[in-house]
């Protein structure tokens, strides 16, 4: 804990020194890039020697101090300080094209603080320490969202997302209140003692739970944050929030079940149902999407459902006393939030690059970028083979834990069996992810330019570097899945107590271990195949395109975002989201959030009327100010009385 708050002080002080040399430009972002990353090495180190030994751990078993480390503060830790420090490398570098126009110093010190939250929130062990690193997290989070707001559709994203989260802050409000039940002295110990007891409502708990924690994690509905903030913020904070940040809700709903004991099967079918949709729409909407980050951000909505599908099977398994299906579960779960945010931040790094190279983020403006920006597209082409869940790359193995999940409870007995109807949902979502970035890859680095694009020379400049790091980071997992399997494991069997963990990964790691060598082969002789032919290859020659007759050819006649989508789109109806507008010479395709659209913006209408109806209320007359404080004394006298009497 020691190297951990060290780190933490390092990463604070770098922020600070950035901040205050931001005149001094070099030395700023010399600071502020090797302070960050040998204070998130540091912490990371901390958070894996915890792992490696779980009786090193501070543990949340007793009194002690606000904030602590065991198994699963540790994974999580490990997740927010090893990404985050190619995140600030990345942002040291992102950030230099912003000096003229804004105070970069100030965005490197949000950065800082908003991971020291990050790593506050999966590490405080009371409600207290818990709550106020939540919401200096939600806070710094909002500033860098709107850290361009001079831009309307960025103060929009800004205010969206304050009001979510802060939605997401008062349901975890109520659930503290409701959990401690106005006894014990506040600690995540205490908490579980009302919970072992049985004094504690453990329906409300978790329902209150799932909504807090469900919104920060972008769970459908409670995405609608989601695209625009992730949109909106500088690149290398979109992959900060979504590799990342989505993370502590995850996290939440791990110490939830960790505290409050076995969760009721209604519980576990509620997110393994809720898990499924976000994955299917997720991939959906992303389909659908003509912004390069939108289109990323959608897809944080997926892959949270997968986790959710790998949370809901652990649940699952726990409920209907299967200890080995539920370590699978949470195993598959906790594994694949390492997996999303190593993919994750590797493809808004590519995004970034692009941004910075090209000035824009329409996908259907770009096109042919794999001459300009050859490392990059390779790089963004492991991150898209990663998230579609394909050998031999990380996504495979976490997606692989969850597939064998929902098999295996299709073996059970009594109602269990239904879950496996889940598994043919994580199919259908892979095959569309796969679309998507067949997609997104071909109309972006294939081909050529759609339109007069001029790359910026020198813009990519430092921006590789993290990317390499991330990409052979899932090679790495991909590769040798039986190093990680077993340390995921250890940390879900927290959440089952008693489970043999040899007997509940047999095979497990063996067959993710066969298909990725099969896969890694298969690759191995299409290289050794390609190389060949083109050693032995005629000579090239370049030419135009035959145009079919047609001399007046030009970039735009080649496949767009939308043309290359709309046969899946159509299938699919009115839940795509994308909406045809036609008219002479015309034919425009739009994408939009049908929950954001049928629910989030009547809803935000309705509460914003009546807010300006009260308004009348507010008269600045002292009678009537006095009158309210009367009346609301005399409701809470009632309510007392009501109390001490019943």
């Amino acid at each position: 804990m020691t190297l951990l708050g060290a780190g933490l002080g390092v990463i604070g002080l770098a922020g600070l020194l950035a901040r205050l040399l931001q005149s001094r430009t070099g030395l700023a972002d010399g600071v502020f890039r090797w302070g960050m990353l040998a204070g998130c090495i540091a912490g990371a180190a901390a958070a894996i020697r915890v792992l490696a030994n779980p009786a090193s751990a501070a543990g949340f078993s007793g009194p002690g101090p606000s904030y602590g480390l065991d198994p699963l503060s540790a994974w999580f830790a490990m997740i927010i300080l090893g990404v985050g420090a190619s995140i600030a490398v990345y942002g040291s570098y992102y950030m230099e094209h912003e000096r003229p126009l804004r105070r970069v110093g100030t965005a490197h010190l949000l950065l800082a603080v908003l991971i020291a939250a990050l790593t506050g929130v999966v590490t405080a062990r009371t409600v207290v320490a818990f709550l106020a690193a939540w919401e200096v997290m939600a806070v710094s989070a909002w500033l860098l969202v709107i850290f361009e707001r001079e831009d309307a559709e960025v103060r929009r994203a800004g205010f969206v997302y304050l009001v979510l989260t802060h939605t997401s802050t008062l349901a975890l409000f109520g659930m503290f209140a409701a959990w401690a039940g106005g006894g014990g002295d506040g600690t995540f110990a205490s908490l579980a003692a009302e919970s072992a007891q049985r004094r504690a409502p453990t329906g409300l708990i978790l329902v209150l739970g799932l909504i807090g924690y469900g919104i920060k994690a972008g769970v459908v509905p409670g995405h609608i944050w989601l695209p625009g903030a992730h949109a909106a913020a500088p690149s290398h904070v979109s992959a900060l929030l979504s590799g990342v940040m989505l993370k502590v809700g995850i996290y939440g709903l791990l110490r939830m079940l960790m505290l409050s004991g076995s969760p009721p099967a209604w519980w576990g079918w509620t997110v393994l149902a809720l898990g499924l949709v976000s994955a299917v729409l997720g991939v959906l909407w992303a389909l659908a999407q003509h912004d390069l980050k939108r289109l990323l951000a959608y897809h944080s909505v997926e892959n949270i459902g997968i986790i959710l599908l790998g949370l809901g099977v652990g649940a699952l398994g726990s409920a209907y006393h299967h200890p080995a299906l539920a370590l699978l579960g949470y195993t598959g779960a906790l594994l694949h939030s390492v997996n999303h945010s190593l993919f994750k931040s590797l493809l808004f790094f590519g995004a970034g690059a692009i941004v910075r190279v090209t000035g824009s983020r329409e996908i259907d403006r770009l096109g042919g970028l794999v001459r300009i920006m050859p490392r990059t597209a390779w790089a963004f082409l492991l991150g898209s083979i990663a998230i579609v869940g394909l050998p031999p790359l990380n996504g495979f193995v976490s997606e692989w834990l969850i597939f064998r999940g929902l098999l295996q409870a299709g073996g059970a007995e009594g109602a269990l069996r239904t879950a496996s109807v889940a598994a043919a949902g994580l199919a259908l979502t892979g095959a569309l992810a796969l679309a998507c970035f067949s997609k997104l890859h071909g109309v972006v680095f294939l081909g050529s330019s759609r339109t007069d694009v001029v790359a910026r020379p020198g813009a990519e400049r430092g921006l590789v570097g993290p990317q390499v790091a991330l990409a052979a980071a899932c090679v790495g997992i991909g590769v040798f899945p039986f190093l990680v399997i077993p340390a995921a494991a250890s940390v879900g069997a927290v959440l089952v107590p008693g489970v043999a963990l040899p007997e509940a990964l047999t095979g497990v790691a063996g067959s993710a271990s066969a298909v990725t060598l099969i896969a890694l082969g298969l690759v191995t002789v299409g290289a050794i195949v390609a190389g060949a032919r083109a050693a032995v290859a005629a000579p090239r020659r370049s030419g135009t395109t035959w145009g079919c007759g047609f001399i007046a050819v030009s970039g735009r006649m080649q496949y767009t975002a939308a043309s290359f989508a709309a046969s899946l789109l159509e299938a699919f109806g009115a839940v795509s989201g994308s909406h045809r507008a036609t008219g002479p010479m015309r034919l425009e395709v739009h994408a939009a959030d049908p929950v954001f659209d049928s629910i989030g913006r009547p809803v935000w209408s309705r509460l914003r009327g009546t807010a300006l109806g009260m308004r009348r209320y507010q008269s600045a007359r002292l009678f009537w100010y006095l009158l309210y404080v009367i009346a609301a004394l005399l409701c809470l006298l009632l309510y007392l009385w009501l109390v001490t009497t019943v």
